[in-house]
């Protein structure tokens, strides 16, 4: 009974496995059938995959966008800097 037991297991430990490989194949047909353009986290199956393993193209930001939320973390830092010296 113990040695049926421990078979499930190790049969399940391989349904996971192959699961994680069908995966990855998965995410990379979706790569290739878009213009490939897929962030790294992405590409290693993390966020950024639907659950039929669809793989979402990367957001980019404009240099303005960039721009306005470096400004603005410098006011953050800015206005820190100040109360931490009262």
């Amino acid at each position: 009974m113990i040695a049926f037991e421990s078979l499930v297991g190790e049969l399940r430990r391989a349904e996971q496995q192959l699961e994680q490989q069908l995966q990855s194949v998965k995410g990379a047909i979706a790569s290739l059938q878009t213009d490939g353009s897929v962030s790294p986290a992405a590409r290693r199956g993390a966020a950024g995959t639907g659950t039929n393993g669809v793989v979402r193209k990367r957001r980019r930001l404009s240099a303005a966008a960039r721009k306005a939320i470096s400004d603005a973390q410098k006011k953050r830092w800015a206005t820190q800097r100040a109360k931490a010296k009262k």
